[in-house]
């Protein structure tokens, strides 16, 4: 991620904010102090896709902890029934 100053992105803003649309990032700077972040903008597919994989993660993560191995459980193992439960 690139640094540039609050004075330098003033004199040409333009340049910075096409380099930001091929994918670059800036911190945008006041001294040592970072003022604010330019990152390109998240498209429909850039979502969709991180939604993917997020559903992929939550649904493996499932798999590993439920797996075909996981014993049923009767009734009789209930040690305390849920009073709120109905089937």
């Amino acid at each position: 991620m690139s640094t540039t100053t609050v004075e330098q992105f003033q004199r040409d803003p333009a340049s910075l904010l096409e380099a930001v649309e091929r994918g670059e990032q800036f911190i945008i700077a006041r001294g040592e102090k970072a003022v604010a972040r330019l990152l390109p903008a998240e498209t429909d597919e850039t979502v969709d896709n991180e939604r993917t994989e997020w559903s992929r993660a939550a649904l493996d993560n499932l798999e590993r902890a439920y797996g075909p191995d996981e014993p049923d459980y009767s009734p009789e193992a209930i040690i305390e029934p849920n009073p709120h439960y109905k089937p």
